[in-house]
């Protein structure tokens, strides 16, 4: 995958790649799926909300905000806070999450 440069440029490759329509839970739990060592399959609401919030967290890492501290018995990680998340606007939270993702897809295309 070319490095994305931006959210816009992501969001199109990903649906191009996937043929599905990518939006920032999309790409949560695309990066939970990559995080997990897991193929492109069907998975139950509540699996597909853990990948989202395991993509969050990934994210959230990247953004020096939380640490991972381990696993649990399922193989899962466990995530720490590392610093009081400051509190600010939603449209800000959405776009540094976008920032991150970018970064994370630069990263991993990087090291491919």
């Amino acid at each position: 995958m070319k490095s994305p440069e931006n959210w816009k440029e992501l969001c199109e490759h990903l649906t191009g790649l996937f043929g599905i329509e990518i939006d920032l839970n999309g790409v949560l739990f695309l990066v939970g799926i990559r995080e997990r060592g897991l193929t492109f399959q069907k998975f139950s609401k509540e699996e597909k909300l853990n990948l989202i919030n395991l993509g969050s967290c990934t994210l959230y890492q990247e953004m020096g905000l939380i640490e991972r501290s381990g696993e649990d018995s399922d193989g899962w990680p466990i995530f720490r806070q590392k610093t009081t998340a400051p509190l600010i606007a939603e449209e800000i939270k959405l776009k540094t999450l976008q920032d991150c993702a970018i970064r994370y897809f630069k990263r991993v295309s990087d090291s491919a």
